[in-house]
Formats: structure tokens, C-alpha cells, sequence
């Protein structure tokens, strides 16, 4: 699979968490100081194992200088998953006090292999509170030469008494912008051809998580043989969500006040089978931003960091032409709209043509 191939191997590889590099880094420089206990937080997909493995390489390095070198014979067999010292277990299915009795007879036996025994405990808020109370001992007073790593996704299910034990880095979500730069190098890689535009709709999608985003890539990739190229128009049919483009188009349409045009537009979708609560969320995110960008200056080099060139363009030039009070109302009515939605109204269509009539005559 294309995230398992283009899994990061070292540091520098790791997008995004520069701060948290650099600090493990730092603690690496230093042997008698390193800290034996670690909480990686942050949504998935944010690299919170992949950089737990690279530490646990770095520790073992036979020749570490600022990075694993990774042709020593232990780089080799963490990279293969072989390194019979790095341990990870998976807290959602070993999360009873058994399974944690089990992992401290474990930690008893010396590092076979390496210098350190590194034991990642992935969904780490899934452990019982007896587990996690039977574990405490051993996080306050861990053996020489053993280092544990805790990631989650749910900081907040994790007991005071272990948050105060261990050092917790946040892990943020990937950008938009470095989430295209990644699938961009991955498709040159692979000789995989698709537009720029299908790329950010991936990459939104993915909502800020590298492995969700290159999971898609790699099923458009196995469908789009036939015509050569990923398309944006085939990425909105396979996510049955409309593109940035077409959003726009409505708006448009809506804001000129040519309601047969917008409401032909809204039983098009829906006969297409896009999702009609995800396409009105959509416009209130764009009307958001549309009205954001007319009062704020600065607005612009957020957006950048989101949007390519060719729809940020578009943003500007509706924003341009419709006034403050008209896109406070449009935003507005649209926003009452997806409250009515999630009434699942009779005729599904219904609250966004309302919003359409209340907007055009």
C-alpha cells in the first residue's frame, strides 16, 4: 500500500511537527537525560507511530548523527519490523490488567538486540483505568534502558496520574498545502498522472491526516487506468462531493439571482447522488470565508494556505462584487438552512431551495 511505502523513515521526512522533531532530537543528543516515558497525541494520521518507530531507531542507531543511518544492521530490522526490542501493542484489544502484567513480565528481560527495549502503546486511551492504574507503577519507576511511547487520539480519556509522568507532544494536522506537496511527489514517483485541482480535493477530504489522504489517492489510482489521468471530476464522483469550482458556480448563480439556473443546479446534484448536507456545509464554509475576506485585509494569506491559485482567484472576485449586508444574509439563511436539514425534512432539497427563494426574488 502507497502509505506503508511512503511511510517516513527519519526525521526529516516527518512533515509538519518541526517543534516536536526537534525536541526529541535534543533529547537524543544527550543519553543520561532521555526520558523513559512519552504521550503522542493528535487525530490520526498525523504520524504519531511513524515518528514513535523513528525514535525507537534513533535510540538504537549503531551510528546516529542527527539521523538514524539507516544501513546499520538494527535500522535494517526496524525498518523490516524485525527488531525483536521494539515492542507495540494495540490498546483497544490488550487493554485489560492481565494484558498490562503480561508487558511488565516483558520489561523485565534486557534489551536483546539494542541498547534500549521501546514499547509503543497505540490507542493508548483505550486501556482500562485498572490497566492504566497497574501501569503507573511501572511508568514512575520504568527499568533501566526501556522506554515507553503512548499514542492517542483522545488525550482526555488518559489519567492525570499518567499525564504527570510522561513528557506529551501534540501532533497537529497536516495542511492542505502539505498534504498536496506530498501526494504531488508521490505521483511523480509513481508515474500516476492527476490535476492540481483533484489534488486539493483529496487532500480536504483528508481533513489534516497524510494516511487517509494517500488511501484515496491509491483507489482513484487503481480506478483511472482507463483514461489515463485522476481527474477533479473523477475525484467528486468517487468522494460524492462537489469540487471548490462548482461550489463557486453556485454562489454565483444565486448571488446574480437567477433562481431557475440555481435550482436546476440543486436538482442536478441530488440526482447525481451527492450528498446535499455535505454540498449546504460547503457553502457556508465558502460564504464564511467570502465574508471574512471582504472584512479582513490580511484574509488573503490564510486562504493561500488552503486553496490553489485558480479558486482563490474566483473567491476574490465574487467577494469583490457582493456587499457586506448580502453575504451576512446569504451566510445566514444558508446556516438556518442546514439546521433544517438535520431535521431530515420530507423533500430533502427542500431548506437549500428555500434559501435559494429567499435569496433570488
Amino acid at each position: 500500500m502507497l502509505y506503508r511505502k511512503y511511510r517516513p523513515k527519519n526525521f526529516g521526512e516527518v512533515i509538519g511537527q518541526d517543534i516536536i522533531i526537534k525536541i526529541l532530537k535534543n533529547f537524543l543528543k544527550n543519553e543520561a537525560q532521555i526520558p523513559q516515558g512519552y504521550l503522542f497525541t493528535g487525530q490520526r494520521g498525523t504520524g504519531k507511530t511513524t515518528t514513535a518507530r523513528i525514535f525507537a531507531k534513533a535510540l538504537n542507531c549503531s551510528d546516529f548523527k542527527d539521523e538514524p543511518c539507516d544501513k546499520c544492521n538494527i535500522c535494517e530490522l526496524i525498518n523490516k519490523g524485525h527488531f525483536l526490542d521494539l515492542v507495540e501493542i494495540d490498546g483497544a484489544s490488550n487493554n485489560s490488567v492481565d494484558d498490562i502484567r503480561n508487558l511488565k513480565e516483558h520489561i523485565g528481560f534486557k534489551p536483546m538486540q539494542g541498547k534500549y527495549k521501546i514499547f509503543i502503546i497505540d490507542e493508548a486511551h483505550m486501556l482500562s483505568l485498572s490497566a492504566f492504574n497497574a501501569f503507573l507503577k511501572t511508568l514512575e519507576e520504568p527499568p533501566r534502558g526501556v522506554i515507553f511511547v503512548m499514542a492517542t487520539t483522545e488525550p482526555e480519556k488518559i489519567p492525570a496520574t499518567i499525564l504527570s509522568r510522561v513528557q506529551r507532544f501534540d501532533f497537529r494536522r497536516a495542511t492542505v498545502k502539505d498534504i498536496v506537496k506530498t501526494l504531488k511527489q508521490i505521483a511523480e514517483n509513481e508515474k500516476i498522472k492527476i490535476d492540481d485541482l483533484a489534488l486539493y480535493l483529496i487532500a480536504e477530504e483528508s481533513h489534516g491526516s497524510f494516511r487517509d489522504a494517500e488511501v484515496i489517492f491509491e483507489k482513484l489510482a487503481l480506478y483511472e487506468n482507463n483514461s489515463g489521468k485522476i481527474t477533479e471530476e473523477l475525484v467528486e464522483e468517487f468522494l460524492g462531493k462537489l469540487s471548490n469550482g462548482k461550489i463557486l458556480e453556485f454562489l454565483d448563480l444565486v448571488f446574480e439571482k437567477n433562481i431557475e439556473k440555481s435550482l436546476d443546479f440543486i436538482r442536478e446534484i441530488y440526482h447525481q447522488g451527492f450528498d446535499i448536507i455535505i454540498f449546504n456545509r460547503s457553502i457556508v464554509r465558502f460564504l464564511r470565508e467570502l465574508l471574512i475576506l471582504k472584512i479582513h485585509p490580511n484574509w488573503k494569506a490564510q486562504l493561500e494556505r488552503v486553496y490553489p491559485e485558480e479558486i482563490l482567484e474566483k473567491m476574490i472576485n465574487i467577494a469583490g462584487k457582493i456587499s457586506i449586508e448580502n453575504l451576512k444574509k446569504s451566510l445566514k439563511t444558508f446556516y438556518e438552512a442546514d439546521n433544517l436539514l438535520k431535521r431530515e425534512p420530507p423533500i430533502l432539497t427542500l431548506p437549500i431551495e428555500m434559501a435559494i427563494v429567499e435569496l433570488t426574488v
